[in-house]
C-alpha cells in the first residue's frame, strides 16, 4: 500500500526545515497515540498542544483541523499495517508447510496491540470515516485474503489445489479458520492465546482446507 492507494493525503514534511519536521513528526506520533487510545471524539485539541506544544493555528494550518489531523496520521498507520502482509513470500514447494507459515503469521500480526488498536477504531469511527475504516480493512484483511489468493491461484494451476474452487473464497476462509477465535478474544479484553493454542488451531485449519481443496494426487 502507497500513499496514491489512500483516500486521505499522509501528514507531509514537503517545504520544512528540520526543526519543523521534528514538530511535525512530534505532532503525528502524539496525535496516534491519543486518538488510538481515546478515540476520535475524546480527543481534543487542546489535549494534543498541551502534549506537544505549538498551537490551533498550526494544525488548522497544516490539517485543516482535527478531522484533517485524525485522517492524516491514521492513513498513515494503514500503510504501516500494509507493509508486512504485503512482504510476505509464500513458496511453492510444500502446500502444507506454506500454509502453517502463512497461518503463524497472520496470527503473529493480528495479535500486535497497534494492529488491535486500529481494528477497535474501525468499529468505533466507521459511520463517522467510512473511508477510512475501509482503508483499514484494505491494509489488513483484504491485503492478507489477496496475498494467499494469488498464492492459492499458482496451487491450482500446478495442479496441487482444486481449481473448481474460488482461490479468493478459499483465502478468506482459511484466514477466518485461523485469525477469528483468537481475534475475537482480544478484541473483547480476553486473554492473549498461547503459543500451543495458536500451533493448534493453524494445524487445524490447515487439515481442514487440504481435505477440502487438495487434489487426491497431492495429498
Amino acid at each position: 500500500m502507497v500513499a496514491s492507494d489512500l483516500p486521505f493525503p499522509l501528514a507531509s514534511e514537503k517545504g520544512l526545515h528540520p526543526k519543523g519536521v521534528e514538530r511535525l513528526r512530534r505532532l503525528t506520533y502524539s496525535a496516534t497515540e491519543l486518538f488510538l487510545k481515546h478515540g476520535y471524539e475524546a480527543t481534543s485539541m487542546d489535549m494534543l498542544i498541551q502534549k506537544v506544544g505549538g498551537s490551533r493555528r498550526n494544525i488548522y494550518e497544516r490539517f485543516g483541523g482535527k478531522e484533517g489531523l485524525f485522517s492524516a496520521v491514521i492513513a498513515e498507520e494503514c500503510v504501516k499495517l500494509a507493509a508486512p502482509l504485503e512482504s510476505l513470500i509464500l513458496e511453492d514447494r510444500c502446500v502444507r508447510q506454506t500454509l502453517e507459515k502463512f497461518g503463524a503469521e497472520i496470527l503473529h500480526i493480528i495479535k500486535q496491540p497497534r494492529v488491535l488498536e486500529l481494528h477497535r477504531l474501525m468499529i468505533a469511527e466507521g459511520k463517522r470515516f467510512p473511508q477510512l475504516s475501509q482503508t483499514i480493512w484494505f491494509a489488513g484483511h483484504h491485503n492478507a485474503k489477496s496475498v494467499l489468493a494469488a498464492w492459492i491461484r499458482r496451487q491450482q494451476e500446478q495442479g496441487k489445489l482444486r481449481s473448481a474452487l474460488d482461490a479468493s473464497g478459499l483465502a478468506y476462509a482459511f484466514i477466518h479458520m485461523v485469525t477469528g477465535e483468537a481475534q475475537l478474544q482480544l478484541l473483547s479484553g480476553g486473554p492473549c492465546t498461547t503459543e500451543e493454542q495458536d500451533r493448534s488451531t493453524v494445524s487445524l485449519a490447515v487439515s481442514l482446507f487440504l481435505s477440502a481443496a487438495q487434489e487426491t494426487d497431492h495429498a
